[in-house]
């Protein structure tokens, strides 16, 4: 099929039209909306068939909005690299649950590449590990291309398409993810706050809040790729049904909350049985979402969860009539909820363009539900405590055993939740201090541990060395073998360098591009310069697999060290290892060269 694939854009190359006018590349640009650049047009049934020849147009937003059409939907757009210098970039398709995306690269009228990626594929062999669609875009200096893209999809076709530098789309994933690990940190705290109240006081609420949240934040895992990318993903099957079968597992949770609320204030009140009744047919939802296209599914869902929504605002009116005004805290998070889902609803199925995705507005309500809950969840526990004061007071007794173990239970819950928050934060952090390329820490962390660790040489007076190095001739590899290969060059030296070392103090970084440092606490220069031998002969001797053939290549590395005897500042270290790391290029590269610090 490939081949034939190939063979047709070749055939049309001949046929074709008038193609767009291609984008020059900026280098100035981290990144560039490509959606003013592109042409649209509509397909057959296949992703995989030719694009048509005639009937391209261009659009008139910025932002690909074509709502729910099952279609295949063409997109093209040239790339000129007016550059004097080979350029790599990244074109990316910033949603995370299209089906079926294709892209084909030309030059000159001939297919360079086809990749296939979509939910419809596990994730592993997307070219690039991340939530959203993203392709590697490799030109030469002078060079023009092609790409096509076919979308085809059960769900929206909305997207952006931006064309990222390299550097400016790691940083910004760097934040993204920080962004959402913060988010997840914070549901989970709730969750497991929840858990703790459910295990020490076997509240059925507390257990059924906890699984409320975590289907909110399993459908919003889902929505941005990160559940199909670290929880299921050879499992592609779940990735397009999670939303449903978490939406149905919210929606009885929610209902068992409202019943047993009713249930608490009015026994055997109708308003119980019809709650009951919605629990149940939420799992009986779930096995008909299989059998129905993924539009309807969504419609289904979507409806069942506004009835839903409306018995838990309709409940909530009625009680507060009947003179119940306490704990209208699950009515007043739905209302929350059923308020985004008709924004959802509004963004989905109509050409307005709101300046938020579902994403956002989910995410959003989620942490307002969390704050209204959590506050909800101490107000009670206050007007817990104040009732036990109270009955102490009225039988003038002293604190009991029991109540000093009920006060010390819910000391040791606040500490739980605040060791767990604290952990996310740890983790948080960890993950900021690594370099999404190489899996080594980062320069950022390399300025902190230097600084450390001078710091802890001069009170401990032990001595502590540093080597730099480089990639001899990188330039030459990414011409010739291209930028994927030279970026698996850079994960593969960084991998022999980290396999090298033999204590958990010592630790390599990513400096910048292609030169790497390795920091040596309480190591002698003898020791160093040994280490640093190791690392030119394993990486002198490893034939590198890339995409492109194997790749040999060599470093040149500086060694430097200082003791007690320094005072050196952090600055000063590095340019020493620095001077010593030049000396081993000026001598002919692959060598090992020692910089003496003068007293």
């Amino acid at each position: 099929m490939r081949n034939f694939v190939i063979f047709i854009f070749v055939a049309l190359s001949f046929f074709s039209t008038a193609e767009p006018v291609p984008y020059q590349i900026d280098l100035n640009k981290g990144s560039v909306n490509l959606v003013p650049y592109v042409e649209y047009n509509i397909g057959n049934d296949d992703p995989l068939e030719a694009p048509p020849i005639e009937g391209w147009s261009s659009l008139t937003e910025d932002f690909i909005k074509l709502g729910y059409d099952q279609r295949v939907h063409w997109f093209r757009f040239g790339l000129n690299n007016r550059n004097p210098n080979p350029t790599s970039l990244y074109v990316e398709l910033d949603n995370a649950l299209l089906d079926n995306v294709t892209f084909y690269i030309l030059n000159n009228g001939k297919v360079r590449s086809v990749q296939n990626l979509g939910d419809n594929y596990n994730f592993k062999l997307r070219p690039v590990l991340q939530e959203s669609f993203v392709i590697p875009v490799s030109l030469l200096a002078g060079e023009t291309i092609e790409v096509y893209i076919a979308v085809q999809s059960e769900g929206t076709v909305n997207f952006p398409l931006v064309l990222w530098q390299k550097e400016v789309f790691q940083q910004q994933e760097n934040y993204d993810r920080l962004m959402a690990g913060l988010f997840i940190g914070i549901i989970l705290a709730a969750i497991f706050a929840y858990v703790i109240v459910y295990v020490f006081s076997q509240s059925q609420n507390a257990i059924l809040d906890a699984f409320l949240m975590l289907s909110l934040l399993m459908i919003t895992l889902t929505m941005n790729g990160y559940a199909f990318h670290y929880i299921w993903p050879d499992y592609p099957l779940m990735q397009q049904h999670a939303v449903f079968l978490f939406s149905c597992i919210a929606m009885g949770c929610s209902a068992l909350l409202a019943r047993n609320y009713i249930s608490s204030v009015y026994e055997q009140h109708p308003l119980t049985r019809s709650f009951l009744f919605i629990a149940i047919a939420s799992v009986l939802i779930i096995p008909l979402t299989f059998y129905l296209s993924y539009q309807w599914g969504l419609y289904l869902i979507m409806a069942a969860a506004i009835v839903i929504c409306s018995f838990h605002i309709y409940s909530g009116f009625w009680l507060w009539k009947q003179g119940v005004h306490e704990d209208q805290d699950l009515n007043l998070g739905i209302a929350v909820l059923l308020a985004t889902m008709l924004f959802i609803a509004v963004n989905s199925f109509t050409q307005a363009n709101l300046p938020f995705t579902n994403l956002d507005l989910l995410q959003l309500a989620m942490l307002v539900i969390v704050s209204i809950l959590s506050v909800s969840m101490i107000k009670r526990q206050i007007e817990r405590d104040k009732n036990t004061t109270l009955q102490i007071n009225d039988v003038d007794v002293e604190l009991t055993d029991d109540l000093q173990t009920q006060l010390a239970e819910q000391n040791l819950e606040l500490q739980l939740t605040l060791r767990e928050l604290e952990d996310r934060n740890t983790e948080l952090e960890k993950i900021n201090t690594l370099d999404a390329l190489s899996g080594i820490h980062n320069r950022r962390h390399f300025d902190k541990r230097i600084q450390a660790e001078i710091r802890r040489s001069r009170r401990e007076l032990s001595p502590l060395s540093l080597i730099m190095f480089d990639i001899d001739h990188f330039k030459s590899v990414n011409d010739k073998f291209g930028h994927v290969a030279g970026d698996e060059v850079i994960r593969t030296v960084a991998h022999i360098a980290e396999e090298l070392l033999n204590r958990s103090s010592d630790e390599v970084f990513r400096y910048g591009g292609e030169e790497f440092a390795i920091l040596l606490p309480n190591t002698e220069i003898s020791g160093a310069d040994m280490l640093a031998q190791k690392v030119r002969e394993n990486i002198e001797s490893a034939s590198i697999a890339t995409s492109s053939g194997n790749v040999k290549c060599t470093v040149s590395l500086g060694v430097a060290c200082t003791g007690k005897e320094h005072n050196l500042s952090p600055e000063q270290f590095v340019e020493c290892a620095d001077k010593a790391l030049y000396a081993a290029k000026s001598q002919g590269r692959n060598c090992v060269v020692v910089q003496k610090i003068e007293e």
